[in-house]
């Protein structure tokens, strides 16, 4: 095949290296044969390759090939072994474990020796430390199980003074897995917990206990994420020299309080459950620009009187309600100066009036760039078949990407999107998405399927028409 330039081809990749050597790329267009081209020692012409069957990856260094199979799970990186003599036992110096049962799909008659095998995985470990580990998705159906768990995770803070250390929806008997106290009952457990930075539990019940042992005794903590745990009840993230930057407490139905006081609290996220509860204290959070909070009923109202103080603050805030036939209005706040982005995720009933009650949030949200608005319905809803009603004037000077999901082409929906048309001054793009109106349907209107889809193709032609409203320049998007 006679020579081209290799500008004359469409490259993905190409690569050169210094010392005169030739290296592989990987151009765009290859003949029928799929030679390797390589480039001259100019970096101006290709040749072809024929030491193709050549092994370059096992050349690179230890840490590198480390660093790859610790991309791999427990089992894909164990596997890597049978590579070659170099691969053999590469594995046992992985600075990340994996422990995924459900990707696996064990049968009950292998599941027990794998998960015994994770224990002696970490005694094979032989490296000194351990950046993650990952136990997710595992069913122990017995206290022999469940005590090689407890004492990989031992092991892991004790021994290999683990960095990330993530729990996630791992069962006992069909019950949330009970997060071992052991190791903090150890003298010298404390000064082993020192390195974590990250901790994460999923559906596990770790008692607000060992969190309080985890925030006062781990100096380098700056994640901790605990959902669907239901010994969370008084949680105190209260320290002057706490790093924690990221905290996020979910689905926890027996919290009565949480109080903060962390300097360099980032990102906050808040998904009240229990019926009995004092809610949250923010005493002191000067860093926070990130806040997400959920409640049912009318407590969203408590929860966001308690964080008005770091309002002016905010880049990001999300908001989910859920009022049922009820509407809120949620109580005065100083100006939200610095928000940038607003997320709300509204449970509607048919008579509520709570979006044009949000319209308040909004207008205190002088540089607010984004909206994103999700309704999620429940039950009848009255689609738009009357004209609209007046739209109240408050300018918004900066709002320029609104995202409508669930629009139904009710007059609640309509009346606030007519809203943000005629108010916002520097519109750029308005999406409605309709495809997740499924997600939002009751059961009856579900299973009648035909009809559903003529009304969303209503919707659809409504949404078009209120298009005709925006100003020039501004873009209509419906999905």
């Amino acid at each position: 095949m006679s020579k081209r330039k290799a500008t004359d081809l469409q490259t993905t990749e190409c690569t050169r290296q210094t010392e005169g050597r030739k290296i592989a790329i990987n151009f765009g267009d290859h003949d029928d044969k799929g030679e390797n081209y390589l480039l001259d020692e100019k970096g101006d012409n290709y040749f072809i390759d024929y030491t193709r069957g050549e092994d370059r990856i096992s050349e690179l260094p230890d840490e590198i090939l480390i660093a790859i199979v610790s991309l791999l799970d427990i089992w894909e990186g164990g596997r890597t072994c049978v590579i070659s003599k170099r691969w053999r036992f590469l594995w046992a110096s992985v600075t990340c474990l994996n422990f995924d049962d459900k990707r696996w799909g064990f049968t009950e008659r292998l599941r027990k020796p794998c998960i015994c095998g994770l224990f002696k995985i970490l005694q094979s470990h032989q490296g000194s430390t351990l950046e993650r580990l990952r136990i997710s998705h595992c069913d122990l159906d017995s206290e022999c199980c469940r005590s090689d768990v407890d004492n990989s995770i031992e092991s892991a803070i004790l021994q290999k003074r683990v960095q990330r250390l993530e729990i996630d929806d791992v069962r006992f008997s069909n019950d949330p897995y009970i997060f071992p106290e052991r190791p903090f009952k150890i003298p010298f457990g404390f000064s082993c917990i020192k390195s974590l930075t990250h901790l994460s539990f999923n559906n596990t019940n770790i008692h607000c206990r060992i969190v309080g042992h985890f925030l006062s005794h781990c100096p380098l903590l700056e994640h901790l994420c605990i959902r669907s745990s239901s010994e969370i009840y008084v949680l105190k993230v209260v320290g002057p020299s706490l790093r924690l930057k990221f905290l996020q407490i979910s689905d926890c139905p027996s919290v009565v309080k949480i109080e903060i006081f962390a300097p360099n609290l980032v990102s906050f996220i808040y998904d009240g459950k229990g019926p009995y509860r004092t809610g949250i204290v923010m005493k002191h959070a000067p860093s926070l620009v990130m806040l997400s909070l959920a409640e049912t009923d009318d407590c969203i109202s408590k929860a966001f009187r308690s964080v008005s103080s770091c309002f002016s603050r905010l880049q990001t805030l999300s908001l989910r309600i859920g009022l049922g036939q009820r509407s809120i209005m949620l109580p005065e706040s100083p100006e939200l100066s610095s928000l940038k982005k607003l997320s709300l995720t509204i449970h509607m009933g048919q008579n509520s009036k709570i979006l044009m009650d949000l319209t308040s949030l909004i207008e205190r949200s002088p540089f607010l760039h984004r909206l994103e608005l999700r309704l999620k319905w429940s039950g009848l809803f009255t689609y738009c078949t009357s004209s609209m009603q007046k739209i109240n004037k408050c300018p918004h000077p900066c709002l320029k990407v609104v995202k409508i999901s669930g629009f139904i082409g009710s007059r609640m929906d309509t009346k606030f999107a007519m809203y943000l048309i005629e108010n916002s001054l520097v519109l750029e793009k308005l999406i409605f998405d309709l495809q997740k109106n499924y997600d939002f349907l009751s059961l009856k209107q579900y299973l009648s399927r035909k009809t559903t889809k003529k009304k969303i193709e209503a919707t659809r032609k409504h949404a078009l028409q209120i298009g005709k409203q925006l100003p020039p320049g501004a873009e209509l998007i419906v999905i």
